[in-house]
């Protein structure tokens, strides 16, 4: 699908106050340098939780998330210049004011392809990783592309802290079905599973594979926020996909 231009992208990613410029300086310090304006919430900046969503689009899940939970640390990363700044443009208008976080103080994006997460965020710096409708390179020559292969789930591994977790959602039954072998052949446990995660929250039929009494919306709010994608195919009656999973020990 062709992506179109946003005018002023550069301006508006050069001058947002949620884009960090150089997040490679930030390796490692992530809750420090995003602890200054989380000083009103008691959890210490140590301990706030941090999530990364890989490939945030245009922004309504990950500013969503953050204003759902303002005591917890969210980044979006976009390797397109031009989403990732249709992003700034959902923060602006979450936060109403486009100079200052306001609202969105536990936010921040990046834009680094998920080769380069290894040279922004330090071994076991995340506590959980979103990924949401990932494109699904159909094409079986382009399937390393894909962010649930072999070759980027490794670096989940080495980012995610010890508790830390994998939270995966997608409308595409191949890619799915596909991810859930990927990441079972090299030993990741799937902790909670569904081909329909809306009508298993509708149905309160939450089933998680490993602990029957731990309905999804309790380990992971994150299912209760929709992205633009997901929006269209509720309305077309498309079922959802959705798991969450820990790396081996």
């Amino acid at each position: 699908m062709r992506i179109r231009y946003l005018k002023k992208t550069e301006e508006l990613l050069a001058s947002s106050p949620w884009v960090v410029q150089a997040p490679e300086a930030w390796k490692g310090l992530w809750r420090e340098q995003m602890s200054g304006e989380q000083s009103e919430y008691k959890t210490p900046a140590a301990r706030q939780r941090l999530s990364l969503e890989i490939g945030c689009g245009k922004g309504k899940y990950i500013c969503e998330m953050a204003k759902n939970h303002p005591d917890q640390l969210f980044i979006g990363d976009e390797r397109v210049s031009t989403i990732l700044a249709r992003t700034v443009l959902k923060a602006e208008k979450e936060s109403d004011d486009s100079h200052a976080l306001g609202a969105l103080s536990n936010l921040r994006l990046i834009r680094v392809t998920a080769e380069e997460l290894e040279a922004v965020f330090a071994p076991g710096e995340v506590d959980r990783i979103f990924l949401t409708f990932s494109d699904p390179w159909p094409k079986e020559k382009h399937a390393k592309r894909r962010l649930t292969s072999d070759r980027f789930l490794p670096i989940y591994q080495r980012l995610l802290s010890p508790q830390g977790d994998l939270c995966f959602k997608t409308d595409n039954d191949a890619l799915f079905a596909w991810s859930l072998e990927s990441l079972l052949s090299v030993g990741w446990r799937i902790l909670e599973r569904t081909d329909d995660l809306h009508g298993a929250l509708e149905k309160q039929d939450f089933g998680p594979v490993s602990s029957p009494e731990a309905p999804f919306a309790a380990a992971n709010p994150g299912v209760l926020v929709t992205t633009e994608y997901e929006e269209n195919f509720i309305r077309i009656g498309k079922n959802i996909h959705y798991l969450r999973a820990v790396p081996p020990v």
